[in-house]
């Protein structure tokens, strides 16, 4: 069974809304996006495939729901995914030294380094919205999705 790992902007983008100040263009794009993680989620959750979350996402997520949707909210994403049965939250210190050899090759943030390294360590499917991440994984081999680039369709042929 392969394993995946999701990015924070993949669990946000499942629980909130688009705001309508975006553009038109924007808008709609951020919409499907909304879908796509939605329908992403659902399947995991209800699916046997380990979904590693690295802890800096659980970090991530409390904070931009906590700003945008409120504590409480935050509070029970962050309950839910450090419950729900095949999600694996992985800690920092069990591939730091990973972290630390993606940064040097790719650049990428810090906090992306981690959510990279988990992928390249484990040789995991790696869903995420973030394209400068999408990039700088690609660059290592890491298998990729960037959500707002692919379909429905697409998403779950690559997990099955």
């Amino acid at each position: 069974m392969e394993e995946v790992v999701l990015d924070s902007s993949v669990i946000v983008k499942s629980i909130l809304k688009p705001g309508r100040w975006l553009s038109e263009e924007l808008y709609r794009r951020e919409l499907e996006t909304l879908h796509k993680a939605r329908t992403l989620v659902k399947t995991l959750r209800s699916s046997n495939t380990v979904v590693l979350i690295p802890y800096p996402v659980i970090v991530e997520v409390a904070a931009v729901i906590s700003r945008f949707a409120g504590r409480e909210l935050a509070e029970k994403v962050v309950e839910s995914l450090k419950t729900t049965r095949n999600y694996t939250i992985v800690h920092e210190e069990e591939y730091r030294d990973e972290a630390l050899k993606v940064a040097l090759r790719t650049g990428s943030s810090g906090f992306d380094a981690y959510i990279i390294a988990l992928a390249w360590d484990r040789d995991a499917l790696l869903f995420t919205d973030d394209e400068s991440m999408s990039k700088h994984a690609e660059t290592l081999g890491v298998k990729v999705v960037l959500l707002r680039n692919t379909d429905v369709e697409n998403i779950m042929k690559q997990l099955h």
